[in-house]
């Protein structure tokens, strides 16, 4: 092989190299043989062309190879191409199997078949001479002049050797066009070259096989012989073919043995081709192994020769057409826009350059695929050779410009499995044979007459196809990554209903299932906890839904909250108010599952977490997922949300939001004055900021509490135009105390010095954020010394908060009382027990938060200690749930007729809105944390009882807090008071 990767280095030709602007001279026709080449290699937009086989002899047929290997090797764009030499035929051993040399002066040959019948195929056969050529230019018909030649097991070895080369030399990727890969062909050549032992135990030949083939696709096993074409997947890049072989490395044997079957569709394509190709009838092997064990060195010899020589051509050509394949997402073939030329030297009519061209033909007539490469044999003898005289249906090269080149027109194929739809016109021969005389003529061939690749559509160029790529790769990425919540927020795809974007290192969004749980973070593992229950619940619904002959009303809710974004202290819960509030919904949740089976009243929930992150700043990215969710036809549609759990101006702008959209809100703790005038369909279960102010401003004129120092805060980052609680609240306390001596208003931070504050005798109330609440105990404990305290201080209900959070409990001085407001002081473990005996609602509330396993830590149920802490959120979120559940119980009474099948259509959220209204007008809706009514105008509740608990010792989480104070519609007939509790 010579340094530029031909397969033969040349010897001496009988052309010259002009020495004016690159032109040869060659025997005459030289020119128009190499346009006839040029013609027949260039691939046609649509179809496959036609392609014979060119033989050419003479004296002067080197002297035309030797011209066509230079234009093939000096154009811009190489068309793939290869030189292979053959020895003499005299070299070849004797007892090469019943050969008989044909005549080569007056025949290409033929193959009379050999083997057992069942296994041959009739050929077509004729002997047309193109009209109109005259004398001398006779087309070799197909399969016509045959020979006595059968082909042997040594002529199949021959074209095994002779292919192997042509593979080696058309491996490289020296034209420009994709690499040409040859793994079907590597597969015989391998089992070709395998010998298994003849020791009687053939049983454990396939297994050996099959461990063999392993070895070889990895690379760690070379093919038996022939190294020219390196390993069974043919020449790749060594990072390709490293992972190759550790994906082989990984495979299992018993799923590899599955996938070399060639039996399983989908797996193992090359394998699959074998089973389903026409030679050796694979079919009687049972896999693809079978077939290969028939291949090795000794079975071999039982079977027919003439098909196994088949069946290596086939290979060969599958291999071609298959990188020639074209379609839209196949642009290596549409980058082939030239068949390679492969140039077989010779010097017998029996050599396998000879066979070679006769079987292509054979294949080609009996399984109808193209055959996307022009074979030219050129005769070699021997310089002492007698020089034969032309045979009588060669053509001589002067008469080349006769041919109508449009005879090899493009043919539409069939699928891989059909003959060809079309069949070419009688005049199209499969061979085509020259005759070069020994002239002392020459014809001057300019250098513009090469053998030239044309240009690649442009859509196939790398460029274009790697902008197209990226043009559809980056939205679908985006739209992925969009869904899959990447990158900060990943979660299992098609787990159930989640949408989630990353939006500045918080995950906001929705989910009902457990791909994807909001905050997993140190600290919140009773968050996930309770998250994860829901979600199992809602499995849990589904599937007591579906048992049920779908007969139970089946609706969504969403809790729309908080949960990303809070500053924490390691292992802190400083989710725990949001958690109670899940811990509420769960609880409601759960009573609908243990409804009695024949209660096909009693609604099934669905729960939607929602993160609207920190401060609810996000809350519109979130409203707008949940639209979305509620646009989506369902069997359990979207009926209301949960939430919002701040008032905040985010809060008040997803109300508006939900408003627009037609879904109803009704928000657990929000207790902002006037939030209900963002939406008309907002309902609040906590009572407003007026009755608190007015519950503390009560219970100072009742103990004679002089004077009133007030202290807000906003929040991280916040300000009291943002926020709505603390504003309102300052508006509310200023009216119920105005005229108060000694009234003042500061906004408290860090480092603001409290020694006024020490011993003060008249109220010390902390109007802001609980999230500054520690700060604020510390900066009292620091001036104050931990002794002077001021004697009453109190703190509104975002307080309750920090009290559900022993890590910042901890922190606070430890002999200090305080008193604060609490909204769901009837929802306490003791307020549940005497309740119990007359009230159904807070009986089967108590019984549900005491059951093992809902909760992660069962309450009220063990006496004194920290489960008797039931926390102020989960009443009020357990109301907010219920009211939406009690209505659409109500309402699905009304809109289908028993026995009916549940429709998520009979729902709509504008009508479980009403049908609240409708109850309220009715005398209202019964709660945990108290008696539920709304005046028609507003969303607010009137009456709703508020009470004032204190605490002793704050950093005790045992120790319970003690109601001292409370208002609510205790007088007569059900008139608003406010009483201290009976002794």
């Amino acid at each position: 092989m010579d340094a530029s990767g031909e397969c033969v280095a040349e010897n001496h030709y009988a052309f010259r190299q002009a020495a004016d602007n690159g032109m040869l001279d060659g025997p005459p026709g030289t020119g128009e043989f190499l346009r006839l080449v040029q013609s027949l290699v260039k691939r046609p937009r649509r179809g496959e062309r036609w392609l014979p086989s060119l033989a050419i002899g003479g004296p002067g047929a080197r002297a035309v190879q030797a011209a066509l290997k230079s234009r093939l090797g000096e154009a811009a764009r190489p068309v793939p191409h290869c030189v292979v030499p053959l020895p003499d035929a005299d070299d070849r051993p004797d007892g090469s199997g019943d050969h008989r040399e044909a005549n080569d002066d007056h025949s290409d040959g033929g193959i009379a078949r050999a083997g057992a019948p069942g296994h041959s195929r009739p050929d077509p056969a004729g002997d047309a001479r193109e009209p109109g050529t005259g004398s001398g230019t006779a087309l070799l018909p197909d399969g016509a002049a045959r020979a006595d030649h059968a082909v042997g097991h040594q002529d199949a070895d021959a074209l095994r050797d002779l292919l192997a080369q042509i593979c080696h030399g058309l491996a490289p990727q020296r034209s420009g066009q994709p690499r040409l890969r040859f793994r079907h062909f590597s597969l015989v050549n391998w089992a070709m070259g395998e010998r298994l032992a003849n020791d009687g135990r053939h049983d454990r030949h396939r297994t050996e096989l099959a461990g063999r083939l392993r070895d070889f696709l990895r690379g760690t096993r070379p093919a038996a012989d022939h190294g020219g074409i390196g390993t069974g997947i043919g020449a790749l890049h060594p990072l390709l073919q490293l992972l190759w072989s550790g994906l082989i490395l990984l495979v299992p044997p018993a799923l590899f043995r599955v996938v070399a079957s060639g039996r399983v569709p989908g797996l193992g394509r090359g394998y699959w081709w074998f089973m389903r190709q026409p030679y050796l009838r694979p079919e009687l092997s049972g896999d693809f192994l079978g077939l290969a064990e028939r291949l090795t060195v000794g079975y071999r010899a039982e079977e027919p020769a003439d098909h196994v020589a088949k069946l290596l051509v086939h290979a060969f050509l599958e291999d071609l057409r298959r990188a020639f394949r074209r379609g839209p997402c196949r642009w290596r073939g549409w980058r082939h826009t030239a068949y390679p030329v492969v140039v077989v030297q010779g010097t017998r009519a029996t050599d396998a350059g000879r066979t070679l061209l006769r079987l292509v033909e054979q294949v080609r007539e009996e399984t109808g695929r193209p055959v996307p490469v022009l074979l030219v044999h050129v005769d070699h003898r021997h310089s002492g050779d007698r020089e034969p005289s032309a045979p009588a249906d060669a053509l001589n090269m002067r008469d080349v410009p006769a041919i109508g080149h449009t005879q090899w027109a493009p043919v539409s194929y069939s699928s891989r499995l059909r003959r060809r739809r079309s069949v070419p016109p009688a005049r199209v021969r499969a061979q085509r044979r020259f005759w070069v005389d020994d002239s002392t003529e020459t014809e001057r061939v300019p250098a513009s007459v090469v053998v030239t690749a044309p240009v690649p559509p442009w859509f196939s160029r790398r460029v274009v196809i790697l902008a197209a790529c990226l043009a559809l790769l980056v939205p679908t990425a985006a739209w992925s990554g969009y869904q899959l919540g990447l990158p900060g927020c990943p979660h299992r795809p098609l787990a159930g209903e989640v949408t989630v974007r990353d939006v500045g290192g918080q995950c906001i969004g929705i989910s009902d299932a457990r791909a994807l749980t909001f905050n997993d973070e140190p600290g919140q593992e009773r968050l996930h906890d309770i998250q994860q229950r829901i979600f199992a619940q809602n499995r849990d619904a589904e599937d007591l839904w579906e048992r049920g002959g779908r007969r139970r009303p089946y609706a969504t809710i969403v809790y729309l909250g908080t949960l990303t974004g809070r500053a924490t202290r390691r292992g802190e819960e400083a989710y725990a108010a949001e958690r109670e509030g899940l811990e509420g919904m769960a609880v409601a949740q759960h009573i609908g599952l243990r409804a009695p089976v024949n209660n096909f009243s009693v609604p099934l929930l669905r729960i939607v977490i929602a993160n609207a992150g920190f401060q609810m700043k996000h809350a519109d990215i979130a409203v707008d997922m949940i639209a979305e969710l509620a646009r989506q036809e369902s069997d359990a549609p979207v009926v209301g949300v949960v939430g919002p759990v701040e008032s905040r101006r985010a809060s008040a702008a997803a109300l508006r939001q939900l408003n627009q959209v037609g879904l109803p809100a009704i928000a657990p703790a929000l207790s902002a004055d006037h939030l209900d005038k963002n939406s008309a369909l907002y309902l609040q279960i906590a009572p407003p900021n007026r009755d608190q102010a007015r519950l503390v401003a009560d219970y100072a004129r009742r103990k004679g509490w002089k004077g009133l120092h007030v202290y807000a805060t906003y929040g991280e980052g916040s300000s009291r135009e943002d926020d709505l609680y603390v504003a309102t609240l300052l508006e509310d306390l200023r009216s119920e105390f105005k005229g108060t001596h000694d009234l003042t208003f500061r906004d408290w931070h860090s480092g603001l010095p409290m020694a006024r504050e020490c011993g003060y005798q008249g109220m010390l109330f902390f109007a802001g954020r609980w999230s500054e609440y520690g700060d604020f105990l510390h900066g009292l404990a620091k001036d104050c010394r931990n002794q002077h305290w001021p004697r009453h201080l109190v703190a509104d209900d975002s307080v309750n908060r920090f009290m559900a959070n022993p890590t910042l409990r901890e922190a606070a001085p430890d002999n200090l009382t305080m008193l604060y407001v609490s909204k769901s002081g009837l929802a306490t473990c003791e307020a549940l027990r005497r309740r119990s005996g007359s009230d159904a609602v807070a009986s089967q509330f108590l019984a549900a938060v005491g059951r093992p396993g809902l909760l992660r830590s069962a309450r009220c149920v063990h006496g004194p200690g920290a489960q008797e802490w039931l926390g102020e959120h989960v009443g009020l979120a357990y109301d907010a749930t219920m009211l939406l559940a009690q209505a659409v119980e109500q309402l699905a009474g009304r809109v289908r007729v028993w026995p009916q099948r549940w429709e998520g259509r009979m729902l709509d959220p504008a009508a479980v809105h009403t049908e609240i209204l409708r109850q309220n007008q009715a005398g209202g809706w019964p709660g945990v944390t108290g008696h539920l009514v709304y005046p028609p105008d507003s969303g607010e509740p009137v009456g709703k009882p508020l009470s004032l608990l204190r605490v002793d010792r704050i950093p005790s989480v045992k120790e319970m807090p003690t109601e001292v104070f409370s208002c609510g519609p205790y007088g007569r007939h059900g008139q608003h008071t406010c009483r201290e509790p009976r002794a």
